[in-house]
């Protein structure tokens, strides 16, 4: 699902984040707290819909203020020291009195895990509008609100992360022929599959119940028309020399190995989760022309089912044959 590839992608760089902010921090190395403060700024205006500004641009050095938003009158603290004094500190800013008075509220954004702040008492000197269950975030207040997100939304995330936290293109980055298949099918007219595609149904059945996937059987079902067509393209490239099939298969195959490890999951569950992992492993191909989700998901679910029909993935019955001799 498109939701398990931006938000594991999400949360990943967020951790990292965190985790170099917390190493630098040791090292008394301060610069990409500054840099960090930009990108929380814009990734709290996308999550929560806020217009943050930084404060500075206000006035230079405000105290115990980075971010405010005027409109809402909120003000928001970004900071790598998540302690008790930090925030009493803070709250003891004789600026606070006139933001006050003009009803603003104040928030406390931590680079790092901060839940243990929150249960305690704090002194606000000119109480100024904080409740410590609800202001003070962390990295975990705010991925929690990303995964409620819509996947259009977290698609927008994705993208102001991956902007600001992703790799630099790696010239050495290695081409993936998953890739390849899902460029040539892409460009296939899918709508008019062919009406004899040489399948044995009912063996097809037999895999389906031998492990254990009645509740995908519909996708199996909607997607195995598509055999003709992966089956074409596969043999016009193994043609040219170039085994982009045996490869595919071996892909998927090793996904598949990979989900057996994990004993949680169910059989359907295992069956969607190698569609995720293909996407994934697609999209960070170097010779990976963007595509729609929904193609780009269509295509690889194809191509899983082909796998399936096949039995590169999941268990073959005795005497199976998907092909009609």
């Amino acid at each position: 699902m498109n939701r398990d590839f931006y938000f594991s992608y999400i949360s990943e760089k967020i951790e990292l984040l965190s985790s170099r902010i917390k190493s630098m921090g040791k090292l008394n190395i301060l610069n990409l707290n500054i840099h960090a403060e930009f990108f929380y700024r814009d990734l709290c205006n996308l999550v929560y819909g806020f217009n943050f500004q930084n404060a500075n641009v206000e006035k230079q050095n405000i105290a115990a203020i980075d971010l405010l938003d005027k409109n809402k009158k909120i003000l928001i603290q970004v900071s790598s020291t998540c302690t008790k004094e930090k925030i009493n500190s803070t709250l003891s800013k004789d600026n606070l009195e006139e933001y006050q008075k003009n009803g603003y509220s104040l928030k406390f954004l931590f680079f790092s895990d901060a839940k243990n702040l929150r249960t305690k008492v704090f002194d606000n000197k000119y109480n100024i509008k904080f409740n410590p269950q609800i202001d003070i975030w962390d990295k975990d207040t705010i991925l929690n609100d990303i995964l409620e997100c819509t996947a259009d939304k977290q698609r927008e995330i994705y993208e102001l992360v991956m902007a600001e936290l992703g790799e630099k293109p790696n010239p050495s980055k290695i081409s993936s022929n998953l890739a390849d298949i899902i460029k040539t099918l892409s460009e296939e007219d899918l709508d008019s599959p062919p009406e004899v595609n040489n399948l044995h149904e009912y063996n097809i059945d037999l895999k389906i119940q031998f492990n254990n996937l009645k509740k995908v059987k519909r996708i199996i079902n909607q997607y195995k028309i598509y055999y003709s067509k992966i089956n074409g393209i596969y043999t016009e490239y193994d043609k040219q020399g170039k085994n982009k099939s045996l490869s595919v298969f071996n892909k998927l195959s090793r996904f598949y190995t990979e989900e057996l490890i994990d004993d949680d999951s169910n059989e359907s569950q295992k069956f969607f989760n190698i569609i995720n992992k293909t996407v994934t492993h697609i999209r960070k191909s170097d010779n990976y022309n963007d595509l729609p989700d929904e193609e780009l998901e269509q295509c690889v679910s194809i191509i899983v089912v082909d796998a399936f029909i096949r039995c590169k993935v999941f268990e073959n019955p005795e005497g199976y044959n998907h092909v009609i001799a």
